[in-house]
């Protein structure tokens, strides 16, 4: 029995299996998958009926495009047609074109004449979407494995083309050419590590070519690194092995490429490289311990962070400093005493990286030193093990330094953000207050902050912000909609107060914030008066 969808009466997806099994790979026919590009926003922005109205006609005229051939319905806007020869292929492109020509016809005289609408697209941003087109791509005569899946896959590449946007193609095919062609150096480099960003596995072949073979230490010290992305067994055993690589540079990004795709396991490995005669070498290794997690390398981290190293007196705080960073990545609160003392002691260098690394273990040690410290707050602070007294004598650190520099405010952000007693009240003023202050992303952290401690807004808030907009001061329009999003969600304040600034404004994007936030504030108003509660 033959499977329908509902809404266009076209066969469903056991038809088309079976189509797409009989008629295209054993069948000698090509299959098109056409849908339609942005439907959810339109969908979103008119209602349910007027799209179900859409996606029926497409499947009306894509059945009077193409008589006698297959015409299938997956289901929402996807559509499976099947067929061969010129007349297929045309019929589809004259479908194509008849659906161009109505869609105007569903959207308002307004719409139409802006030549689409304004709305949120699937990832929440507000922006112009033009009227609505269909995206068709068409199996490939030597396809062998046609699914639907793997035509729903083509078809998001050929729209986000469509859109503007860059699809994901791979990169190892275009390094081949570079090493052929004799590209340079240089930009075979950026080939090489994009193929480690993208984790191409094809790429290892020639990664491990450029590895072992006779190019310079700079290109081979790149594929180092892309293996190490890359991460599957082959690549963990060519990096053990260019652990041993007679250039130093390559050794270092060996154990980096380790590090990364081996984890914790990857510390005995790097660890004998620590007697490497190559202070860069030295350093790697050191940072790769914490950056691994490798907790019973930390008595290697200890005695790096006091001795003298090996060569010129300035590697001796360059490799401190690297097992310092360890030390703070693996951030072991037993060992706060340890870095407080090395911080504390006369004359001891790197002097700022003990105290960094103290600031990362965390503990009331740690505490005290920032307290004593009389700064900031600093970037990284473990907040473990610290009593409330003295985490209340930080919150009053952190309350300062929101008028302090930029990289003040962010780690007094980051110190409130994972801060777990409930802010004063001096606290929760202070904050409201940089609302007339900040911008861009530093003022979506503090909304976000504000938000997810549970503060409402209130008039002085908005009033803030309503001042800045008037006089031409730049905010950010997605800090913006960061702002009435917590309004919305938190509440605080009337709906007529958005009128001026908000509803009426010249951005879109913020207006159409500011609505969806007048809808929440009202029909919260609204369900108070329902229950017989009354509305100031």
């Amino acid at each position: 029995m033959t499977d329908f969808n509902p809404l266009t009466g076209l066969p469903g997806n056991s038809s088309i299996q079976k189509n797409l099994r009989n008629l295209v790979i054993d069948g000698g026919s090509i299959a098109a998958y056409v849908d339609i590009i942005d439907f959810k926003p339109f969908n979103d922005y008119y209602g349910f009926a007027l799209g179900d109205s859409v996606i029926r006609r497409l499947g009306q005229i894509l059945e009077e495009s193409i008589r006698g051939f297959f015409v299938g319905h997956i289901g929402g806007d996807d559509f499976i047609c099947i067929g061969k020869g010129d007349s297929f292929t045309s019929g589809v492109e004259n479908a194509r074109q008849k659906f161009r020509s109505i869609a105007p016809r569903f959207y308002t005289a307004r719409d139409r004449e802006l030549g689409g609408i304004e709305t949120f697209d699937r990832e929440g941003s507000y922006r112009f979407l033009p009227l609505l087109d269909v995206a068709i791509v068409y199996t490939d005569s030597d396809e062998v494995d046609v699914t639907v899946e793997t035509l729903a896959r083509k078809a998001g590449q050929t729209k986000k083309l469509l859109k503007g946007e860059q699809i994901a193609e791979s990169v190892f095919p275009v390094l081949k050419r570079a090493l052929e062609n004799g590209y340079p150096v240089e930009n075979t480099k950026a080939l090489v590590e994009a193929c480690g960003v993208l984790r191409e596995e094809k790429a290892v072949p020639v990664l491990a070519g450029i590895l072992n073979g006779k190019f310079s230490w700079s290109l081979r010290k790149s594929a180092a690194l892309a293996l190490g992305h890359i991460g599957n067994a082959r690549c963990t055993e060519l990096l053990k092995v260019a652990l041993l690589d007679s250039n130093p540079h390559v050794r270092t990004r060996s154990v980096d490429g380790l590090v990364i795709s081996m984890g914790r396991k990857s510390g005995p490995l790097i660890a004998p490289l620590l007697r490497d005669e190559s202070t860069w070498v030295r350093r790697a290794a050191l940072r790769g311990i914490g950056y691994a997690g490798w907790h019973n390398g930390i008595h290697f981290l200890k005695a790096a962070a006091t001795s003298v190293a090996l060569g010129r007196s300035i590697n001796t705080s360059r490799e401190r400093s690297a097992a310092l960073e360890g030390l703070a990545m693996l951030g072991p609160s037993e060992e706060a005493t340890f870095l407080a003392e090395l911080y504390s002691t006369p004359g001891y260098f790197p002097r700022n990286e003990a105290y960094s690394a103290l600031c990362s273990v965390g503990t009331d040690i740690a505490a005290d030193a920032v307290i004593g410290r009389k700064g900031s707050i600093p970037r990284i602070l473990n907040l473990f093990g610290m009593s409330e007294s003295n985490l209340r004598k930080l919150e009053v650190i952190a309350k300062e330094s929101l008028t302090g520099s930029v990289a003040e405010v962010s780690g007094a952000l980051r110190f409130l953000e994972g801060f777990s007693p409930e802010f004063r009240d001096s606290t929760v003023a202070e904050l409201r207050n940089c609302l007339g202050s900040f911008s861009g992303d530093i003022f979506r952290r503090l909304v976000i902050l504000l938000d997810s401690r549970g503060i409402a807004a209130d008039r002085s808030c908005i009033a803030r912000i309503a001042n800045r907009i008037s006089s031409g001061q730049q905010i950010g329009t997605p800090a913006l909609c960061a702002f009435l999003g917590w309004v919305a969600r938190r509440g605080g304040v009337s709906p007529g107060s958005l009128l001026n600034a908000f509803l009426r404004g010249d951005r879109r994007a913020v207006a159409a914030s500011a609505a969806l936030t007048v809808r929440a504030i009202a029909s919260r108003d609204l369900t108070q008066v329902k229950n017989g509660e009354t509305i100031s």
